[in-house]
């Protein structure tokens, strides 16, 4: 008789506190390792049945910003550069290429070097667009780049802030821009960032570049992605610089910038690829 009633209590209390049954444990250890496995910043506050719809953008491993955000990239018509008739067959193409990518409205994601991630990081972009050329020994960072190219005796360095500097004389359409303190780092040298010079824009007479950031800007509009941004020199002291976003440090320093080593080789392989195939 005792068992019964003990047996019948048992029951009541599992129909009207399900969460009091066993189980419960196993449940709530899925739940956290599934979010953990999605990235959920706070696991511990998720649940199984959160809509999608609810859900925040997907956000960069190292920053803060979106990882796309749709209007928020600006692109280019290679006829919308000056000039653009005294570059080399590589050069076009190289630029070409670039342009290209910002009309995919990708988004920054640190670690990416390939547009079907949805987006890529700055050294990323430019990764993906050199091995595309044809050239092969690119390394893979912004710092390693720097090396790669100052070794090859072509890089420029920039030390004035001043836009009209002598300083700034052989930039060219195609070149390596290179910048030192976006973030914080550890490393020698602390290069870590890079962008490629696409030349001046016709329409506003500025200059540009192509690449990926976390918020510099192209018309006074802060860009996020593969896009086109304006290139200038960080003025020293001013805070609201176009070149300083809330994603760059205030020691943010643009250092030079240098040709890149094989690009001009690759006019040669294509005509000698060419050559080969005629009749």
């Amino acid at each position: 008789m005792k068992a019964s009633f003990l047996s019948r209590l048992f029951i009541f209390l599992i129909v009207t506190f399900p969460g009091a049954g066993p189980g419960r444990a196993e449940n709530e250890s899925r739940v956290t390792q599934d979010s953990v496995s999605t990235g959920d910043a706070n696991p511990k506050t998720s649940t199984a049945t959160t809509p999608a719809a609810s859900a925040p953008a997907p956000m960069d491993s190292a920053h803060s910003a979106p990882l796309s955000l749709s209007g928020h990239v600006a692109t280019l018509e290679l006829s919308d550069l000056r000039e653009d008739e005294t570059w080399s067959p590589s050069v076009r193409r190289l630029l070409a290429d670039a342009l290209m990518l910002t009309t995919l409205n990708l988004g920054y994601q640190y670690g990416s070097s390939d547009p079907k991630n949805g987006g890529m990081d700055c050294s990323g972009t430019v990764y993906y667009l050199l091995n595309k050329a044809g050239i092969k020994d690119v390394p893979r960072d912004a710092s390693g780049m720097y090396k790669w190219v100052w070794t090859r005796s072509r890089f420029q360095a920039v030390t004035s802030s001043n836009p009209d500097t002598f300083e700034l004389a052989l930039l060219k359409p195609g070149d390596l821009l290179f910048w030192t303190g976006t973030y914080r780092v550890e490393r020698d040298p602390p290069v870590t960032h890079v962008m490629i010079y696409l030349g001046i824009d016709r329409h506003s007479g500025r200059r540009v570049m192509v690449g990926a950031s976390e918020g510099r800007r192209f018309e006074g509009k802060s860009r996020y992605g593969v896009s086109v941004f304006d290139f200038v020199l960080p003025s020293k002291g001013n805070p609201s610089d176009p070149e300083k976003s809330p994603a760059t440090d205030p020691e943010a320093r643009f250092i030079g910038y240098g040709s890149i080593p094989g690009l001009e080789e690759t006019n040669v392989s294509e005509a000698s690829r060419k050559e080969g195939a005629a009749p």
